[in-house]
């Protein structure tokens, strides 16, 4: 239930409250995505398939207020000339995350919302099934967990909803209580039991005042032992790529693509698009990545289970040789 918190507008509690049976029938039933496509109409993402509830509440006026209120509460605008809108909910909804499109940019609909609902459990990495593949290769979950221990710098690979946080969690589960983590993430949703952290935030439009280069510029003067990104894209990649680089070993994200050949190919894309270089030699990009991060662990979703499909060393292959 909306509790009194001193961050959000009288208007806002008001919009979460009517909100708080979905949200919470979404956490409680296990939904990955609350959707709303058009006035009106829920969507629940179940899994293996959708569930549709009517609310004739749910108008324009409604949820145009709600996404204007949560831009306001964070500095930002939501109509024609800002028509996107990324942002968490505030408490208690901490770790929900919001992607809002304005009408300007929508055929047929006057709004669209998605809010990414974090689950309730914490996962194990035994809750992730271990692939056929895996298991013919050697890999069991001890080996798997002895690589953060190792202090081995992984990639999570995979597609939207795959779990790939929730495995970035079970893989931090198993750093050592006594070291330090800074983490960097423009939606809160690491979820972290070490009492040596710190957690920085970035916005999800990057401004002049704090971009994700120089979060990890910053995170590495705070002496960290590990370094957390929730999730690398053209933001960051290079950044992140060097501090691997540079002697901070043990790092940890997420990237999504479809298998880990696909992930390297992003990895060059994200640094190129990132426009930290221009024209990268691939063979030189190539390297650099193999030297910065050990090994990418693909995470797919079949039907209800969570499937780790792939594990790839990157020091035993030759990347310059996929295709």
């Amino acid at each position: 239930m909306i509790k009194e918190s001193q961050d959000i507008s009288g208007i806002l509690k008001t919009l979460l409250t009517y909100l708080d049976k979905y949200l919470d029938r979404a956490q409680n039933g296990n939904s990955n995505e609350l959707i709303i496509n058009r006035e009106f109409e829920i969507c629940l993402d179940k899994g293996s398939q959708w569930e549709y509830i009517q609310d004739e509440k749910l108008n324009i006026f409604f949820l145009d207020s709600f996404v204007k209120e949560l831009a306001t509460r964070r500095g930002l605008n939501f109509n024609k000339d800002n028509p996107t809108l990324s942002c968490e909910l505030p408490a208690p909804y901490l770790r929900y995350r919001l992607q809002a499109q304005h009408e300007s940019v929508l055929y047929n609909s006057k709004i669209g919302i998605s809010i990414r609902i974090p689950s309730n459990q914490r996962f194990a990495l035994e809750n992730f099934v271990l692939s056929d593949n895996c298991t013919q290769k050697g890999w069991d979950y001890e080996r798997i967990k002895q690589l953060v221990r190792d202090h081995k710098s992984i990639l999570i690979s995979g597609g939207t909803g795959t779990g790939k946080t929730s495995f970035l969690n079970a893989l931090a589960s198993e750093i050592d209580p006594d070291e330090r983590i800074v983490t960097i993430e423009d939606s809160q949703e690491l979820s972290l039991v070490n009492k040596n952290i710190l957690q920085l935030a970035v916005p999800k439009v990057e401004t002049n005042k704090y971009s994700y280069k120089m979060a990890i510029d910053n995170a590495l003067r705070l002496r960290p032992d590990r370094l957390l990104l929730g999730e690398i894209d053209t933001r960051n990649t290079l950044p992140f790529l060097r501090a691997s680089n540079t002697g901070h070993e043990g790092n940890l994200s997420t990237l999504h693509a479809n298998t880990p050949k696909d992930a390297i190919k992003a990895i060059g894309i994200n640094v190129t698009l990132g426009g930290g270089i221009q024209n990268p030699d691939t063979k030189m990009l190539n390297s650099y990545i193999a030297s910065g991060v050990d090994y990418i662990i693909q995470i797919k979703r079949i039907q209800n289970q969570r499937v780790i499909t792939e594990i790839l060393n990157l020091k035993e292959i030759d990347i310059n040789s996929i295709e």
